[in-house]
């Protein structure tokens, strides 16, 4: 035996299994401390789970009761060992066959089964259980939310889901779930939401790129873009290397931009902005240019439909910069492409005149860009909206200012006005600024022809100048017809009154009743006419009485009918204009404490000074009704026009009007008889 001291170590095989065993009787401690699934889930979920780890513990105990009788028998006989083997590789294969089959007809076959299988229950078990776990930490909560939803709907798609609906796939989940689940993100706080937002999508582009299912990272993407479509446009920069980092991956990229785009179809002003400073850049770009296009399309669409459309806030460098972009000429593109685009830049157009705007300015460059080298149909039409806008005064003084230098985009847009006088530019010749306007013009155009420089378009200046005067002179002689005519009908039957009046008089006063008697039916006796204007008369009114009797007995079936459609319409009409006044208030006294808190922000306590203001105003609308309607009673309706004698006044008027009602249809039982 050696006398020398010797160091004895572990070695490095054992080093690294005490640490793997370290390390998990770590993981064991800490998952002992969490909850378990079973405390948060409902009470029939706890017993389907105490079934099932009893029939587990069951099965754990047969599992192990061969294994100690096998080691028993072993040593007595071994004869028995191939029986076993292979009655243990035919259990083995039977369980992976039902195991296997009960997976495949438990796992819903499509993205819309299994989003539909997800109940609100089980998202709020989700959010308790994370809850519990995490307290505080809202960013945990949003990343298991969106890992449950992931792992939940694990199926390949297409990265735009192409030929869908803009909704899709959120419109697939139900409305209960899609309310909690929007209630749950707005509870987080806008701003943690969007550094969530940011960081999913980062994640989205990083499974993607190891082959990974991102169905749930894009639904949640998708319900932050509608609800919160301010946050999609945020970190433009950001999202934009994040582009260029996958820009050669289309179906990567192409994600990207679907998910940041979301924002777009709830609010124009972020799918622009989106558009121009992350989507335009892949254009022209074969893999990515249909989605492109059809984007902004598909945004401005979604626009129009909206019933409450909001203003384009965009300023002049920024929109014709989109504008621009949108009716330029791209050789490359698809003709169907090309005429997208082309759609798109005249909806565009229209949003933004539509917009609290300057249309001067827009007018002068829309004005500028008009040319005879190409169809600038979009350019003409908007020159014409903004003359038809509530600018029209200032933009004529800007086309009269540059006149003389722009001779041809003049003679285009005369031409354009001239060609639609029947439809969209009919309204200008109700304008007194635009006939000044067409005065001045022909003073300018023969200071043109004064000039030395003689210019190509004067001649066909001046007769579309002529054939848009002749127009205008036509509609103001018919206008003058149709009030001349309407002056005409109005004055014979003034006149056809004042003559039945007056024979009624002389009838009464001086013939007793009796128009023979009366001055004028003495003058037509001594002319010999009575006889033959009695027997028109006679004539006339029995053809009216017998149609008055023929009209009550064939119109009241078709009558009826119509004024009871007319009232049901009318109790229609009343409800729906009650129901649109509920309405609105409900969501002006919904949304008035977000109005006033973005109010005080600028003007500390403006809003208490509205309100103040508002309920004086009640108040003294309420105190004046109230005093007036005393003062009618105490003064007004007193005396001869007091309640009494007003009920007094009706009650004979009716009488009145029964008794003249019946001697009217005695005169007509009369005049019927005649023949």
């Amino acid at each position: 035996m050696s006398e020398q001291w010797e160091v004895v170590t572990k070695s490095r095989k054992q080093k690294n299994l005490d640490k793997k065993v370290i390390a998990h009787t770590e993981q064991k401690r800490i998952a002992a401390q969490l909850p378990k699934l079973e405390e948060l889930l409902p009470t029939t979920h706890r017993y389907r789970n105490s079934f099932a780890s009893g029939i587990s513990s069951n099965n754990n105990n047969k599992s192990h009761s061969p294994a100690k009788s096998n080691s028993s028998a072993s040593s007595s006989s071994k004869n028995n060992k191939s029986p076993a083997k292979k009655n243990t590789a035919k259990n083995a294969s039977v369980t992976a066959a039902k195991k296997a089959t009960s997976t495949s007809a438990a796992k819903p076959k499509t993205l819309e089964q299994a989003l539909k299988l997800i109940s609100p229950d089980d998202f709020a078990a989700q959010v308790e259980q994370v809850k519990l776990s995490c307290p505080g930490s809202e960013l945990r909560w949003l990343s298991h939310i969106a890992l449950y939803f992931n792992g939940a709907l694990a199926y390949d798609c297409d990265p735009i889901f192409s030929g869908r609906s803009a909704q899709y796939p959120s419109n697939l989940a139900s409305g209960d779930l899609k309310n909690v689940v929007v209630k749950f993100l707005g509870s987080v706080g806008e701003q943690n939401l969007e550094y969530f937002f940011y960081s999913l999508l980062d994640s989205m582009a990083t499974d993607l790129n190891n082959n990974q299912t991102v169905a749930g990272y894009k639904l949640i993407l998708q319900l932050i873009g509608q609800n919160w479509p301010t946050i999609c446009s945020r970190n433009l920069a950001k999202t934009a290397l994040l582009r260029n980092s996958y820009q050669n991956r289309s179906n990567i990229c192409l994600s990207i931009l679907w998910a940041i785009g979301q924002g777009g179809f709830k609010s124009l002003n972020e799918g622009v902005r989106v558009w121009q400073n992350l989507m335009l850049p892949n254009l022209e770009l074969k893999q990515y240019t249909k989605f492109v296009v059809e984007y902004m399309e598909r945004v401005l669409n979604a626009e129009a439909a909206r019933k409450s459309s909001d203003p384009l806030l965009l300023n002049q460098q920024e929109f014709f910069s989109t504008y621009n972009a949108l009716n330029a000429q791209y050789i490359n593109l698809p003709k169907d492409l090309q005429q997208s685009l082309k759609r798109s830049a005249r909806l565009l157009l229209g949003n933004y005149i539509k917009s609290p705007v300057k249309h001067a300015n827009i007018f002068l460059t829309l004005f500028r860009d008009i040319s005879s080298t190409s169809k600038q149909t979009n350019e003409i039409e908007g020159c014409i909206s903004c003359l038809l806008s509530s600018g029209s005064d200032d933009c004529l003084k800007v086309w009269r200012m540059n006149y003389k230098k722009q001779t041809l985009p003049s003679l285009l847009l005369l031409k354009a006005i001239d060609e639609n006088w029947a439809t969209s530019t009919k309204e200008l010749a109700k304008s007194p600024a635009y006939h000044t306007f067409l005065q001045e013009i022909d003073t300018l155009n023969g200071e043109l022809e004064a000039s030395k420089r003689k210019d190509s378009s004067l001649d066909s200046l001046k007769e579309v100048l002529l054939a848009i005067q002749k127009k205008n002179k036509q509609n103001v002689c018919a206008q003058k017809k149709k009030c001349g005519s309407c002056k005409w009908t109005l004055g014979s039957i003034l006149v056809i009154s004042l003559i039945a009046g007056a024979l009624y008089y002389d009838t009464e006063t001086n013939g007793k009743g009796v128009f023979e008697k009366s001055a004028t039916g003495k003058l037509l006796k001594n002319a010999g006419v009575l006889p033959h204007v009695q027997k028109t008369w006679y004539t006339v009114m029995g053809a009216g009485a017998r149609g008055y009797k023929w009209a009550e007995v064939n119109v009241p079936p078709y009558a009826e009918p119509a004024i009871k459609t007319t009232c049901d319409l009318w109790k229609l009409g009343r409800n729906a204009v009650c129901n649109v006044y509920q309405n609105g208030k409900g969501y002006f006294s919904a949304k008035w404490p977000v109005v006033a808190k973005f109010i005080d922000q600028y003007v500390p306590n403006l809003s208490g000074k509205i309100e103040a203001f508002a309920a004086g105003v009640s108040d003294f609308a309420v105190s004046s009704y109230d005093k007036s309607a005393g003062l009618i009673k105490e003064k007004v309706l007193v005396g001869r026009f007091s309640p009494e004698s007003i009920n007094q006044a009706l009650n004979q008027t009716r009488n009145a009007a029964l008794e003249y009602y019946n001697q009217f249809h005695k005169k007509v039982d009369a005049y019927a008889k005649l023949k």
